[in-house]
């Protein structure tokens, strides 16, 4: 009796560890397959690169001065340009009436001077006006040719470093301009402005005036 007692709970036993055994193993299973799905991998965000836009380039244009007898149709003749284009780059109306001296912003490259064979007398360097004072003081130019002179180029020196180069401007008969030391201010056809933070003209100074190809054309001795 004891030895089927025995029997009996050892098997009992014995049963009670294949079950346990086999509950982990089915708990083990399931758990695994139910796991939560893993996290989403975060999106990399991929900048769209655009190309920089290239900026606009300002057509070019340069200055004309309106003489005795200009009318704007004949300005536009001349340079090739659209007469509508001239009233619309001067903010200008079609009836608005032009003034000798009026400075025309033109579209295009200015035309390339033609070379003038200046006579002694013809480009003078007529005074320094404002000598030792920066807001005052400037060189006068006077023109007495017969032809158009373009002044592209020419220089004014003090000989002694300071060097003014001329842009386009242009001169007629009995034209002149001034050019003055100090800076700040846009040029015009009769207004040139040096750019100098100093005056440097004196008494017993003297000014030359040079073609671009550097012979001096012209003289004038401070007082």
């Amino acid at each position: 009796m004891n030895l089927n007692r025995k029997r009996a709970l050892f098997y009992l036993a014995l049963n009670v560890v294949v079950s346990a055994c086999t509950a982990w193993g089915v708990l083990t299973l399931w758990g695994r397959s139910h796991l939560p799905p893993p996290p989403p991998t975060p999106a990399v965000a991929i900048a769209t690169v655009h190309p920089l836009a290239a900026a606009t380039p300002t057509p070019p244009r340069f200055v004309y001065t309106v003489h005795e007898g200009d009318t704007l149709g004949g300005i536009a003749a001349r340079f090739g340009v659209d007469t509508k284009t001239l009233l619309t780059l001067n903010n200008l109306t079609p009836n608005a009436p032009l003034a000798v001296g009026q400075a025309l912003l033109i579209p295009g490259k200015p035309p390339t001077p033609t070379p003038v064979a200046l006579q002694a007398g013809d480009l003078t360097i007529e005074s320094v006006l404002g000598a030792g004072i920066l807001d005052d003081e400037r060189v006068i130019l006077a023109y007495h040719g017969k032809h158009s002179l373009n002044l592209l180029g020419w220089q004014l020196d003090d000989g002694h470093g300071h060097i003014y180069t001329f842009p386009a401007v242009q001169l007629e008969e009995g034209g002149a301009l001034q050019v003055w030391t100090k800076g700040g201010f846009q040029n015009t056809p009769v207004d040139l402005y040096w750019g100098l933070s100093k005056a440097i003209w004196a008494s017993g100074a003297t000014v030359s005036l040079r073609t671009p190809q550097g012979k001096v054309a012209a003289t004038y001795q401070v007082p």
